[in-house]
Parts: structure tokens; sequence; C-alpha cells
């Protein structure tokens, strides 16, 4: 597209016919505006995004894709980007991201434009740690969550007073407290001094709950469940994986945990005391919304693992369709359990060596339905990104393809964006620096790759209406198509979705040209039932 920042009348109008008469240049996409309220997008921590009607197999390419703008922030980013489409914030209505970081500081950034920020909170000193598993401090690890109803974002920070965590819950219009907040994490034999909240929040049946394990294996910690009510922040439920012995981090590699329908919570351990009665260290626990054990599912060999500090924990798990979990550990092994019947010891549906061993996993799986398969996407350190299939059943241990990068320790995240069954984008976060978008279906077919700067170890891109949000150890960058002009449908009106360079502002068909001064994309925030045009410019 050619960024110029001024367009001759005859080519305004030549542009806003062809719109409303609906040309033959302008192709329709069907687009069903999307939200990201949560770590990897669903309670089921699949990771994708099937609700992505701009970003195709197509057009993401070296010629039409790249980096839109950047936006810095003041410390490292290891929660992922979270988005809210179409918000009423700052006397508009507007698309805008939430970005956390190390220092302790929330962002509400705009989601479509250079250098606004609707708002920002810091929310206290951030702790400094004498380890060197994430440094140079540590403030807010996990993912929050949002509550879209009562507009709040729920964070967990860690600070330098005391220590102590908090729980905040934030109005995600303004990033003021609410209910009272923010409360102070406590439990039985809990030391906020030893523990970190890495996995991301989950928000269930009006009960927020945080995971905590570890900074470095330091001290005698404890893997820990707390609930919190979402409407006061008073607790509501405690759980000590390791009640009578030691360890049994909840730490996922920043995975939240999953949740099922009937209000069921699932989380894996790392290494620590085992014994299946009041320790579940190296374990895939199936917990109800009390935080009482329902059930478990431990590998034969988790003394092994134990002492080889391969935590199975080191990665989360995802509820498949069928009645199924899937998850990888340090070992490199897939573990598949039949959620209504795990079997406790050495019963797992299906276990094999997927990937190499390694000290981190990072976000994965990650699952999609596809056209004709079931695929699951596994990212290991030491290792390249693999594609499985699913049967409903069981896993097939031959991959369908592998990529040709192979990560290091510090490796990155995946997450997944397609238009229901179609057009299957698998975004990777390599520990190169560097988004990857392949074809899911064609995996590991590379459709476009470009360095984010310097990324955090074990952080997922998040896909949302035609853009991918990357957190860096000192950003936001943005990336999305760069040669096309979007316009949605506003009732009647149409309204330029974003171009690079210009801003066209329609009103019941009159319309103004307007120079963007930052000379960087804009996006006027779709409604939730739109309809979007792509106008090539010649």
């Amino acid at each position: 597209m050619k960024n110029s920042s001024i367009l001759s009348i005859n080519r305004f109008g030549k542009i806003l016919h062809n719109l409303v008469l609906l040309a033959t240049a302008i192709v329709l996409l069907q687009a069903r505006a999307v939200n990201v309220l949560m770590q990897h997008n669903d309670l089921s921590r699949t990771g994708a995004n099937t609700a992505e009607a701009i970003l195709t197999t197509a057009n993401v390419n070296t010629k039409t894709f790249g980096r839109l703008f950047t936006d810095g922030v003041d410390g490292q980013v290891y929660a992922q980007p979270l988005y809210v489409q179409n918000l009423s914030v700052s006397g508009g209505i507007h698309n805008v991201v939430f970005i956390c970081t190390e220092s302790n500081s929330v962002y509400a950034f705009d989601a479509d434009t250079v250098g606004i920020t609707y708002w920002h909170t810091n929310l206290g000193t951030p702790f400094t740690p004498s380890c060197s598993d994430l440094t140079p401090v540590v403030g807010i690890t996990g993912t929050p969550v949002i509550d879209l109803t009562s507009r709040t974002l729920y964070v967990d920070t860690k600070l330098a007073a005391g220590p102590t965590h908090k729980l905040h819950a934030l109005d995600i219009t303004t990033g003021i407290e609410k209910f009272g907040g923010p409360v102070t994490i406590a439990a039985s034999s809990f030391s906020a001094s030893l523990e970190h909240q890495r996995p991301g929040l989950v928000l269930l049946n009006g009960v927020v709950y945080l995971g905590y394990g570890s900074h470095c294996d330091q001290g005698s910690y404890h893997g820990f469940m707390l609930g919190y009510n979402a409407t006061n922040l008073s607790q509501v439920a405690a759980y000590n994986v390791s009640a009578t012995g030691s360890q049994a981090a909840v730490w996922s590699g920043g995975m939240a945990p999953a949740a099922d329908a009937s209000g069921n919570l699932y989380i894996m351990t790392g290494n620590g005391t085992f014994d299946g009665i009041n320790n579940f260290g190296e374990s895939v626990v199936k917990l109800n919304g009390s935080l009482a054990v329902r059930d478990y599912a431990t590998p034969t060999n988790w003394a092994t693992l134990n002492s080889g500090d391969t935590d199975l924990g080191s990665g989360g798990p995802v509820l498949l369709p069928t009645h199924y979990l899937v998850g990888m550990g340090k070992d490199g092994n897939m573990y598949l359990a039949d959620v209504n019947n795990m079997g406790h010891v050495g019963n797992f549906t299906q276990v094999f060596q997927a990937q190499s061993s390694g000290d981190t996993v990072g976000k994965s799986p990650v699952y999609w339905q596809g056209p004709s398969k079931q695929y699951l996407f596994a990212l290991h350190s030491n290792s390249a990104t693999k594609s499985f299939q699913f049967t409903g059943t069981n896993i097939i241990t031959t991959p369908l393809g592998t990529a040709s990068f192979t990560m290091n320790d510090r490796c990155g995240g995946l997450s997944l964006s397609a238009n229901g069954t179609n057009n299957g984008i698998l975004w990777e976060i390599g520990s190169d620096s560097n988004l990857r978008a392949y074809d899911a279906v064609n995996f590991p077919k590379l459709l476009w790759s470009g360095s984010v700067g310097t990324y955090v170890k074990m952080t997922c891109p998040t896909i949302a209406n035609g853009k991918v949000y990357v957190g860096t150890s000192s950003n936001l960058t943005v990336w999305g198509l760069t040669d096309y002009l979007y316009f949605q449908t506003v009732g009647s009106a149409p309204v330029l979705n974003w171009v690079t360079g210009i801003l066209l502002q329609a009103n019941s068909l009159s319309a103004s040209w307007v120079t963007n001064p930052a000379n960087s994309p804009y996006a006027v925030v779709p409604t939730n039932t739109q309809m979007f045009y792509r106008l090539l410019i010649p």
C-alpha cells in the first residue's frame, strides 16, 4: 500500500464510491469479533481463537503482513496480553489491550493505534528475588482474568513490602480498585517470600482462583490453589498441594488451570511429595470448586521425575472436546488422561515420548479442530514444535509435521488463530526472539516470520480481530496486515477500520480525511455484529 498522508479528492471519491457500491474490488469478510479475557483464550486452555476472520493463510506473508506499531512499558511482560473490543473508555468506544509487567504496572492501551494509553496504574514496588529464575524484579507474572459483565480485571502482584502477594480487582475502564481491594493473599503454611504466582488466574462461578509455586525451588515451599469471592475478595477456598510434605508447585509454565462445565478445576504439579492422600507432587489433579481433590493421575516414575528435577507440572493441562485432558512435562512425554476416570498411579490413557527432555516447556499444547482432523501442537525446550493428530480417544504418536527451528531452554509459547475449522495459523514465539506463523493444516509450512525484539521465556501471543499482540522485555508489539484498507459497517454507514497513516471517518456516507499525526495504524472499534470489507488500494 502507498503510505501517503495526502490523497486526491478523486482517489478518495473513487474509494468511497467503490465501497458504497460494493464493487468487485471489494472482498467481503464475515468477522466475528472476539474478546480475549483469560490466558489461552478459554477455560479449556486450547490456546485457539477460532473467530479470526481477517488473518488467513493467504494474507499472512512477507508482502501483506508485518509490524504495525510498538508501545513501551516499564518492565518485562510475562503475562499474556488480554483484549476487549468495543469498550466504552475515555469518552469513546475503543478496542483495548491490557498489558501487565513485572514492575507491577497494568496498562490499558488502544489496541489499534500507537501511543494511546487510556490508563496506567502501578500497584506497588515489586519484589527483588535472590535467584536467577526471573530477574531483576518480580511483580505481575500470572496472566490476569477479566470479568466482562462487571468490567473487572483481577490480577496478583508480588510486593517488596513484607514481601506480600495481593489480589487486585481493577475497573477495566479506569484502572481504579474495586470491591475493597486489594486484599493480602494468606493461608496456613503460605509464605509470600517463597511463593511465586506464575499460572494464569481463573474466574469460575463467581470465584477467582490463583495458583502458586516457588522462586527457584528455594526454601520449604508448597504448591497452592486459593479461591476468592469475585465480588468482595474474601477467601472462600484454600488447597495446599503438599499439606504434610513440601513443594508440588502449581506453576505450569504460565498456563492457567483448566476448568470444565461442571465446575471442576485441573492442575498439573511439579516436583514434590506424593502419597495420593495429602500430597500430590508430580500429578494431574482434579479439584472441585471448593478445591477438594476429586481425582488424580500420577506417573509411575514420579520419584525419578522428582530426583531429576523433571517437573510434570512445567506445562499446563488442556481439556479436549471429549472427556480427555492432555499435558506435557519436562520429560518430553505427552500425557493423555480420561477426566472421568483418571486412574491414580500409572493409569494414564496414553503416555508417549513426544519431545526431548528439557528444562522448561512453555505454554503448550495447543488444540484445534481443523477441517478434517483434530490437531495438537507441542512446543518444548531443546526441541522443535510438532503437530500431532488427536482421534478423539488417543493421540497418533507419529508427528504430522516438525518445525525446522529448535528451541533452547528459554522457549517461548504457542497460540492459534482460525476462522472456525478454516485458515488455521499456528503462532510461535521462538527462543531466538522471532514470531513465526505456520499453516496449521500443512504444518510446518512457514507463512511468515519476524523479530519481536527481546522476548521473555514462556510468553505466547494474543490474536484478536486481525492483529497479533506480543509482550516482550520492554514493550507491546502489534502485528497485522499492512496493505489493505479495512471498512466496517456501523448501521448503514461505512467506517474505516484502519489504514497506515490515514484515518477516514464516515457518518451516513459523508466523510472527511484526517491525517494521523503518528503516521501509524488506526482503528474504529467493531460492533458485535459486523461486516468487514477489504479494499486493495491500487
